[in-house]
């Protein structure tokens, strides 16, 4: 479930046309990474699904976004899904995702992390949060940040990228 589409114009999405001022000044592209967009959290020394304690996606984003003097603000909410696994312990489970920030040349400019708990309910296999963000990028007065880019996904360590890898393979 992972989205990788760049957020409308900063306008109201209405059905009108923007503007030629509206459509100069557009909202960098935001999209959630494939390879980082789900984490698998196994047991200490699992290696399959049975060892499944959780398992998180980035699911979706909506968002618009600020031109202010000093540069851009990008709001995005981060919709994150969570499903509990046959290892779970206790009723809930932390992940941690980070927003990128790169120039038109995909040069990374800042990263942030951030930690998220999602509970599940008693009985309840699924869970969720709603994650409110807004990275801002620095820009010069009308400047435009249409070809930035703002990357979202999961820190994952070597092995949580190897697991990933190995399940978009089947």
């Amino acid at each position: 479930m992972t989205a990788a589409v760049g957020l409308s114009g900063c306008a109201d999405l209405g059905l009108s046309a923007p503007s030629a001022a509206e459509a100069a000044l557009a909202c960098p592209k935001v999209s959630i990474i494939r390879d980082l967009s789900e984490v698998t959290l196994l047991r200490s020394g699992g290696r399959d699904l049975n060892d499944m304690e959780s398992r998180a996606a980035l699911a979706d984003f909506a968002g618009t976004c600020d031109y202010t003097s000093s540069g851009v603000t990008v709001n995005v909410n981060l919709y994150l899904i969570a499903e509990r696994g046959p290892a779970m312990k206790g009723d809930s489970a932390r992940y941690q995702y980070f927003v990128a920030l790169a120039k038109p040349d995909d040069t990374i400019v800042s990263k942030a992390f951030f930690d998220t708990d999602v509970t599940f309910a008693a009985g309840q296999p699924r869970s969720g949060s709603k994650e409110e963000l807004a990275p801002k990028i620095p820009l010069p007065k009308d400047a435009n940040a249409k070809d930035w880019k703002v990357y979202l996904g999961f820190q994952l360590t070597p092995e949580q990228l190897a697991f990933n890898r190995a399940q978009l393979k089947r």
